[in-house]
């Protein structure tokens, strides 16, 4: 991975934490902000009628100390709140000038309007929050180690899959035919075995075998196998036989003949799979198109030769 993405997608990451983090505790903090602002609205309104304010109607001057001391009180209450009650003053006298992180709130009582000057101030940066920041730090480098990591393996796990490839490719393909488990496998997948039915593994091992040593003959579907391939499936089959596979009356080849070819090719397909451009080699070749079953088409093993086959149990 490139030595720049992992620092950006570090730093996206990580912002993207604090940003979260920090809109979910700022509007926690509104809203308990709020409550206990209308608390302490609803206590002051409450004790209203008893604080000795002054009274313009009255010419009545008030008790400052009185006052002062309320005030005192309240704060004490709501301490650690970061809120504060700085003033409390009727209309008529409050001439004050608001400094940061004051704000007022304003009371109706029977015979005045009263103003609260309340203080509001609560560092972001506390102890707390800046623990919580370094675990979002943390847990951001881990995240970005295990996607490189991740990375690594992919990369280290398809390098393995790629040179297991081409040191299978650097080596020529055989196909095994076992005649003991009646199966089909590859030099490339020797674990991936498919098994074939007596008829048409004995006309497989028949047609490789006269193939190999008559590579010019042309073998029609509409006409009659020839004797030495049918001659040759029976010795197979007679091997079968010797290797108790079977006990049943010996198979005519020259019937269902494309039945016979179709299992066998679907067979190769399971076995060639992977391996697509080597079926040539092995695969009866497959007639196609209007006419197919015309005396053109021929579907012995043209480059079988050209192969490699090993027959267990032979």
């Amino acid at each position: 991975m490139n030595r720049v993405i992992l620092p950006v997608c570090f730093f996206v990451l990580f912002i993207v934490f604090s940003l979260v983090f920090y809109v979910s505790t700022t509007q926690k903090q509104q809203q308990i902000n709020q409550l206990q602002i209308a608390q302490i609205e609803k206590q002051i309104a409450l004790d209203l009628p008893l604080l000795d304010l002054s009274n313009e109607l009255l010419k009545h001057s008030g008790n400052k100390a009185a006052l002062q001391h309320y005030i005192q009180t309240v704060n004490a209450q709501i301490q650690g709140t970061g809120i504060q009650v700085v003033a409390i003053e009727p209309k008529h006298e409050f001439n004050l000038s608001l400094k940061t992180h004051e704000f007022i709130r304003k009371l109706n009582s029977n015979n005045n309007v009263v103003f609260i000057v309340l203080s509001l101030k609560q560092p972001y940066f506390t102890n707390d929050v800046m623990a919580i920041y370094i675990l979002l730090f943390v847990i951001s480098a881990l995240l970005i180690y295990m996607i490189k990591q991740a990375a690594i393996y992919q990369g280290d796990k398809k390098l393995v899959t790629g040179q297991e490839l081409n040191t299978l490719e650097s080596k020529p393909l055989i196909l095994v035919i076992n005649l003991k488990s009646k199966t089909l496998s590859s030099s490339y997948y020797p674990d991936q075995h498919v098994a074939l039915a007596n008829k048409p593994l004995c006309f497989y091992l028949a047609l490789v075998e006269f193939c190999t040593n008559n590579p010019e003959i042309k073998l029609n579907q509409n006409k009659n196998v020839p004797e030495e391939l049918l001659e040759l499936a029976n010795k197979y089959f007679y091997r079968l036989v010797e290797l108790g596979h079977t006990v049943r009356k010996r198979p005519n080849f020259n019937n269902s003949l494309e039945k016979t070819l179709s299992e066998i090719r679907a067979a190769l397909d399971d076995v060639l799979n992977d391996c697509p451009e080597q079926k040539e080699l092995y695969y009866p070749p497959k007639a196609f198109g209007e006419g197919s079953r015309s005396r053109m088409h021929s579907y012995g093993l043209i480059n079988v030769s050209q192969g490699n086959i090993e027959i267990i149990g032979k």
